[in-house]
């Protein structure tokens, strides 16, 4: 029996603030928010509903490639998706239910450690709690044990096995070049594989020393190499090409499987996830191979061989896993010549750091919980389930009387216990830099780690730990070494509470959408803004109280925040003094009489640390930078618009004498037609003739205004047309509205981009069945759209 397995690895590293839990705008990802936006965006929602097309280029169906595949996801990325992108996590979730049907009751997901740490370099007491956490949240999203646990960089060793068979893991997926030897099960001569030779189309077992048993999957080295870094994904019919070339004429069943990152299938190569889904469905239709996951492939097959590996080895370093400790050659080959001997002094520090809060912990921990140890291990609960009544259920389990008394102060000894272990991340090795942005992300989640500790023990390990950060160096010769990397770009990140008031008031006062009862995880009560304005400037001052929905730490503050002009602000916020109603009396006389240098240092001598607008959580900094923004391109299009109004006759007249049109007079028509065309097509109902008419104006000029931002405005509005047609099938009118609109796109030049509204349509069209859908108007609906009936 010939069977086949494609395995994807979907990972991002966490990238919220250690204090916020948000991920910051990061431009660099632009358009999008941030990274796990646009990869969603690239390939975690493309592979829930991947296109299949025909010949002709025409969509054919729309598969969800994860009920079809093996998979793992990130437990942190799956906590980030289920907030912010939760149709595509839900997606996900029913992938596994949809798979456990294809594959006899064996699903298509498995479990990661928890934030991918490398599992051989972590402490014995860390391999058992990112294995239990990776297991756990697992079971609270997908609604059942897994079968095995994606190993971050499939690094291994045998006392990782151990962990993993102890906590019940059947399987585990690794490189071929991780093999050391095999043997037939029952015969004593072993075979040397070394150097990727281990046969990868069989399942092994592995006998270890505790006399526990776990299986071994060798994934195909060179096909997944050549998948990941080739052209073979160009095309789905090569793929399935390359995979189906690789079975012999043996009796024994044959499992031929990859592994590569699940970002290989539309992020890191674009379509490549319909390659992936036109592969799958090919093989499944056309071929004599089954299409499985390793979970059903082990039970129908289990092994005849065992084979033993090599230890601390991993897929991405040829040297084991010195990568993650050393200097060892492996980078990612964008800078030449850089060294990367800052890895091993950063990983010492921080070794240092989680041994010093292990002191903490046992020590305070011990008053507060009845084993500290099994405490951390099931805290998880509380990652998953912020809620009040998981909270006492956790407490009633592990909470001394001290615990039940100061639940904040236990909560903390957890949450330190929890970035010790994020500020292990394996990224934060991975590229070429100290300074990169996944260094600094692990070293903003140590900063935070030792901030809990300080607050429960009374002892502030920073200075040392900053302090021996300097003998890890930076390529860049500004930088000098991780002490100055982590002064210049960690601490300015960190967010008291004092910092979140002040920050909440500036986003609540700029922004009217804002809830003014939330401000990240801490809930706030008892909001009492006053608001004073004059021309250009405002202050508001008032009190809060917030409350954390992680540690339940509660603190009420006294804020206040001045704005002179666009961005210059002023904000601070502090414990609420005992003459609170003098201070904002001051503050309101100051303002009222114009005596705003008067204003800026009451608050600066009252509130002790002020912040500017560049100190603020980036989101808030573009808040205010977008209403700025929005008043220049509000009076732009005022001022261009009578401009171009008085001077379009002259124009015209010009051109009808054969002068060439001034250049300044083009770019002010160019700004004027594309902002009135943008205002039609966001309009609630289509006006085609106002549009022709702005498009003749634009003909006549000789512009161009079809480009990224008005295609992308037409997009939108072809997207909301086609889901008013999903909504209601039946009506002939909503069907020709969007074949009307694509007419019209034709006669005006425009190219939307139809893949949304071709994945509604081609749904709707779907759930109507074969005798409906060939009326007159859904046929010609089916052909704009490019939907094979």
């Amino acid at each position: 029996m010939k069977y086949l397995c494609i395995h994807g690895h979907f990972y991002q590293p966490p990238r919220e603030n250690a204090w916020l839990d948000e991920i910051e705008i990061q431009d660099s990802a632009a358009p999008y928010h941030d990274w796990n936006s646009r990869i969603c965006a690239e390939c975690y929602a493309p592979n829930a509903l991947a296109r299949v097309l025909d010949g002709k280029q025409q969509l054919t169906d729309l598969i969800n490639n994860y009920a079809r595949i093996s998979f793992n996801f990130g437990p942190t990325l799956l906590s980030w998706m289920e907030r912010k992108e939760p149709e595509v996590y839900r997606a996900i979730l029913e992938a596994d239910k949809l798979s456990r049907e294809n594959f006899s009751g064996h699903g298509s997901a498995i479990a990661q450690a928890y934030n991918h740490i490398i599992l051989p370099l972590a402490n014995e007491r860390d391999k058992y709690t990112q294995v239990r956490w990776g297991i756990a949240d697992f079971k609270k999203r997908f609604g059942r044990e897994p079968e095995a646990l994606w190993l971050a960089e499939t690094a291994c060793n045998t006392q990782t096995l151990e962990v993993l068979a102890e906590c019940g893991m059947k399987f585990v997926i690794l490189a071929p070049g991780q093999c050391a030897r095999v043997r037939p099960i029952g015969q004593t001569q072993w075979q040397d594989v070394s150097g990727g030779r281990v046969d990868p189309k069989r399942a092994y077992q592995c006998q270890l020393p505790s006399g526990r048993k776990i299986a071994l999957f060798f994934y195909d080295g060179p096909i997944s190499q050549g998948i990941a870094f080739s052209d073979t994904l160009k095309s789905g019919e090569t793929f399935a090409g390359r995979l189906l070339s690789t079975y012999n004429s043996g009796e024994e069943a044959q499992l031929m499987h990859i592994a590569t990152d699940g970002e290989t299938y539309g992020h890191h190569q674009k379509f490549a996830d319909m390659a992936l889904a036109y592969c799958l469905k090919y093989v499944e239709e056309k071929t004599d191979v089954q299409v499985t996951v390793y979970g059903e492939f082990l039970a129908k097959n289990p092994p005849q061989y065992e084979a033993q590996i090599f230890e601390n080895t991993s897929w991405s370093c040829f040297h084991g896993v010195e990568r993650w400790r050393a200097d060892c050659g492996c980078n990612s080959g964008m800078h030449s010549g850089w060294h990367q001997k800052w890895r091993k002094p950063l990983r010492e520090a921080l070794d240092w750091l989680r041994d010093e809060m292990v002191k903490t912990f046992n020590t305070v921990g011990a008053q507060y919980f009845k084993d500290p140890w099994q405490a951390r291990d099931e805290y998880i609960e509380l990652v998953l389930d912020r809620s009040l009544d998981a909270q006492h259920r956790f407490f009633l389990r592990h909470a001394t009387e001290k615990a039940w008394n100061d639940r904040s102060g236990a909560l903390c000894l957890l949450e330190m216990q929890r970035f010790a272990m994020l500020m292990y991340t394996s990224c934060g090795w991975f590229f070429d830099e100290i300074s990169g942005i996944e260094t600094v992300q692990i070293m903003q989640y140590a900063a935070r780690a030792a901030e809990l500790n300080k607050r429960m023990s009374g002892v502030d390990l920073e200075p040392e730990f900053i302090k021996r950060l300097e003998a890890a160096p930076s390529n860049i010769r500004d930088l000098k070494n991780g002490a100055v990397v982590y002064t210049r770009f960690v601490l300015p990140q960190k967010m008291p509470l004092e910092k979140v008031a002040a920050q909440h008031a500036v986003a609540v006062l700029t922004d009217k959408t804002q809830n003014p009862q939330q401000a990240y995880d801490c809930r706030v009560e008892d909001f009492k803004p006053v608001l004073l304005s004059a021309p250009a400037n405002h202050l508001y001052y008032g009190e809060m109280k917030l409350s954390s929905a992680v540690t339940l730490e509660v603190r009420r503050f006294a804020f206040a925040v001045l704005q002179q002009g666009a961005t210059a602000f002023l904000c601070a916020a502090a414990d609420v003094p005992a003459d609170k109603e003098v201070l904002f009396a001051s503050l309101k006389t100051s303002f009222e009489k114009g005596r705003y240098d008067e204003c800026a240092q009451l608050i600066r001598k009252r509130f002790g640390t002020v912040y500017a607008l560049t100190d603020l959580f980036k989101d808030v900094q573009r808040k205010v930078i977008d209403l700025v923004l929005d008043k220049v391109y509000e009076d732009t299009d005022k001022k261009f618009t009578q401009i171009f109004e008085e001077q379009y006759p002259v124009v015209r007249g010009l051109q009808y004498i054969g002068t060439p049109l001034p250049a300044p007079f083009l770019t002010v028509a160019d700004f004027v037609l594309t902002s009135d065309l943008k205002a039609e097509f966001r309009a609630k109902e289509l006006d085609v003739n106002a549009i022709e008419e702005l498009m003749e104006d634009v003909k006549t000029l000789g512009l161009n205004v079809a480009n990224a931002d008005l295609t992308r405005v037409v997009s939108e509005k072809l997207t909301l047309l086609a889901f008013a047609f999903a909504r209601n099938p039946s009506d002939s009118a909503a069907a020709m509205k969007v074949v009307e609109f694509m007419n019209y796109m034709e006669i005006f030049g425009f190219t939307p981009d139809i893949t949304r509204a071709q994945e509604f349509v081609f749904l709707a069209l779907k759930g109507l069945g074969k005798e409906k859908a060939t009326k007159d108007v859904l046929k010609a609906l089916a052909r704009k759209l490019q939907i094979a009936l």
